[in-house]
């Protein structure tokens, strides 16, 4: 078992896996990850005080560019778990949220992410002054 990090994310939310989410062999299926990880992201961004629909009305979408999923250890029906993200600015316009996922109550990681996007304006690669501030405030992302 893995030490856990949770202490490394500044936020988390709490998950459950449902039935339908796990395949043949009682596991999680991959792909079901990366909606746990998008949604974490969402909650995160909801939380700092940016809406993605505000966001898409005011002409400003924010897309994925690359995504890195490490799976360590699978979930199973009933598992409780928490995603972990961290924010970091990758560029001038571009966005890294580093992401973890622990399996309660031992806090075993079970998957590792970089997902690293930017913003879309106008078909060009932009970012709101808004979604500027909270990469500024955020810092740069880890190497």
């Amino acid at each position: 078992m893995s030490v856990s990090r949770r202490q490394d994310y500044p936020f988390e939310i709490e998950l459950e896996v449902r039935d339908y989410e796990c395949d043949l062999q009682g596991v999680v299926n991959n792909a079901v990850y990366l909606n746990y990880l998008e949604h974490a992201r969402h909650r995160y961004l909801r939380d700092a005080g940016l809406d993605f629909a505000r966001l898409h009305e005011q002409g400003c979408d924010l897309v994925l560019m690359r995504s890195e999923v490490d799976y360590l250890s699978p979930l199973r029906s009933g598992d409780r778990f928490v995603v972990g993200s961290r924010l970091g600015r990758g560029g001038r316009v571009r966005w890294i949220f580093d992401q973890e996922i622990f399996r309660l109550p031992e806090g075993e990681s079970v998957v590792r992410a970089r997902m690293e996007g930017t913003g879309v304006i106008g078909g060009r690669p932009r970012l709101t002054p808004e979604v500027q501030a909270l990469l500024d405030a955020a810092g740069e992302a880890a190497p």
